[in-house]
């Protein structure tokens, strides 16, 4: 598959419309229709299913989609990478994943007197993809809430939050102030972040013997913390957040917290020990080895 035809596909996979892509493209519909065509023949398998007004993908198109959409980022990030070795630019590019790219780099970065901010570019991915552009070299440090556990990084501890239950003030009147873990399932379903920090929350429920499936929405699986204050701020649920992205909706009175039942969240500057992350540690101010 070349990478044209990796872009015919992306195009008509978001719009649901070879027309679309076509117009998104700068080519015929026509031109569109057969790149899709060759692209099947030469994989065995439909991409899209066409009986519908618009098309759809079928399982293998989105297989297709999920790793199209991740080799076309690393592409960009490598031109990126690349582009930053100019002597007349020098730069860095630190990945982060989505709490710390939403809740924690930019303010760092953004202070005035933030010493090594200077020629920092951020990224943001999941877990797994922060810790593969680091291992590949196309990010010069990483920053994360599960501490990498690979040989070949260094990681520094680098600034804390923690996940705190909250609800709108109308629902959080229906929960007894003193809940304990003991009694949370009583107040299921409760939402969270099925992405990022999901394995720290998890691990905590357990350590509590709280069953995570028992308390889960068996629907709402939000991938982001804003998502999860969006629904909360409905009235109908109580959930975890994390108090860095909390904060602006407690303090408006729009979200209380709820009892005092919290989840420690630590986040990890890393990088491949032979590379030199102490300029990136300088961002932090303190840190905890």
């Amino acid at each position: 598959m070349t990478f044209e035809q990796m872009r015919i596909f992306l195009e008509a996979a978001h719009f649901g419309s070879f027309t679309h892509a076509a117009e998104r493209l700068g080519l015929t519909q026509s031109a569109v229709s057969v790149s899709i065509k060759k692209l099947e023949e030469k994989l065995d398998v439909p991409l899209f299913d066409r009986s519908g007004r618009r098309l759809m993908l079928t399982e293998a198109g989105q297989v297709l989609l999920n790793e199209a959409e991740r080799i076309l980022r690393d592409v960009e990030l490598t031109m990126r990478r690349v582009e930053g070795r100019r002597p007349v630019s020098p730069s860095a590019l630190v990945a982060c994943t989505p709490s710390a790219y939403d809740f924690w780099m930019p303010h760092l970065l953004a202070r005035d007197n933030g010493p090594g901010a200077s020629g920092v570019d951020l990224v943001r991915g999941s877990v797994n993809e922060v810790a593969a552009y680091v291992m590949r070299g196309t990010a010069d440090a990483g920053v994360t809430s599960a501490m990498p556990s690979h040989p070949q990084f260094r990681q520094v501890a680098v600034f804390a939050d923690r996940l705190v239950l909250c609800a709108h003030p109308e629902r959080a009147q229906h929960v007894p102030a003193d809940l304990s873990w003991k009694s949370l399932a009583e107040q299921a379903p409760l939402l969270w972040e099925h992405g990022e920090l999901t394995q720290t929350l998890t691990a905590a429920l357990v350590s509590h013997h709280v069953e995570p499936e028992r308390v889960a929405h068996p629907v709402l699986r939000l991938s982001s913390s804003t998502a999860v204050i969006s629904a909360l701020l409905g009235g109908h649920y109580i959930g975890f957040v994390a108090d860095r992205a909390a904060q602006p909706w407690l303090m408006s009175g729009r979200l209380v917290r709820i009892g005092m039942l919290e989840i420690p969240v630590r986040y990890w500057l890393f990088g491949l020990r032979e590379h030199d992350i102490d300029r990136f540690v300088a961002l932090f101010g303190t840190r905890v080895e």
